[in-house]
C-alpha cells in the first residue's frame, strides 16, 4: 500500500505536463545559474577533473581477464537478423 501511495505522488492531474527543461536547472540556463547559485549560498564551485578515457578493446573477456571474445555475427542497426530470428509459423 505504501509503494502505491508514493507512486501515485508522482501523477500529475490531468492536464498538467511535467516540464524538466525549464528553470534553474534547464540546459540552456545550467552555465549562468549553478556558479550563480553556488555563490550566492557561499559553497564553492567544484573544479570540474578531467575525465580519463580507458581504451577500449572488444575482445577482452570481463569474466576470464583474457583476449578470447570473437565476433559471431554483426547486428544491422535496425533490428535483430532476419534469418536468425525469423518468426515460427503457427498451426492456427
Amino acid at each position: 500500500l505504501e509503494f502505491i501511495r508514493r507512486f501515485s505522488l508522482h501523477i500529475l492531474p490531468r492536464g498538467l505536463v511535467r516540464i524538466r527543461h525549464f528553470g534553474i536547472l534547464g540546459s540552456s540556463a545550467k552555465q549562468l545559474t549553478i556558479p550563480l547559485i553556488h555563490r550566492e549560498l557561499g559553497v564553492p564551485i567544484p573544479e570540474k577533473e578531467p575525465r580519463i578515457l580507458e581504451t577500449y578493446n572488444p575482445r577482452y573477456c570481463p569474466c576470464c581477464q583474457k583476449e578470447s571474445m570473437v565476433s559471431i555475427q554483426r547486428l544491422p542497426k535496425r533490428g535483430p537478423p532476419k534469418a536468425v530470428f525469423a518468426p515460427v509459423p503457427t498451426p492456427f
